[in-house]
């Protein structure tokens, strides 16, 4: 009777192992797709705080496309150079003297293979002096 007892108190911690192989690497990638989606998070707010700032600098009176995009490429390097690969700012007047500020990128990778796409458009009326009459 004791070996037959012994045998199942064996499979049992082998059971268990077993299940703490599956589990704790499965709560590991858990947790590291959260990290990731918080990153992504991160990420395209400031995609979105420099795309505002592009459109802020192009809207002024005196402001134009390139000084746009000088600023919206300023900001991303200010505050996103380490969360934001392969960043592109782009910069078009629409019509109705409206300027469309476009700011794209991925999100730096946490899991290999994940590389989670951001982008933020702005759009602002250009701001200029008239004279009332």
């Amino acid at each position: 009777m004791r070996s037959s007892l012994e045998g199942g108190d064996a499979s049992a911690r082998t059971g268990r192992s077993f299940e703490a192989a599956i589990a704790i690497p499965a709560a590991m990638l858990v947790i590291l797709l959260a990290v990731q989606v918080c990153l992504w998070a991160h990420a395209s707010t400031l995609v979105q705080a420099a795309a505002a700032r592009g459109d802020q600098a192009a809207c002024v009176e005196g402001g134009s496309l390139n000084a746009g995009i000088e600023e919206a490429q300023l900001a991303l390097a200010d505050t996103a150079s380490q969360v934001v690969t392969d960043p592109s700012v782009q910069a078009s007047l629409m019509p109705g003297d409206e300027v469309q500020v476009r700011v794209t990128g991925t999100t730096e990778s946490i899991i290999p293979g994940i590389r989670l796409p951001v982008s933020a458009v702005r759009v602002g009326a250009r701001q200029e002096f008239r004279v009332g009459g």
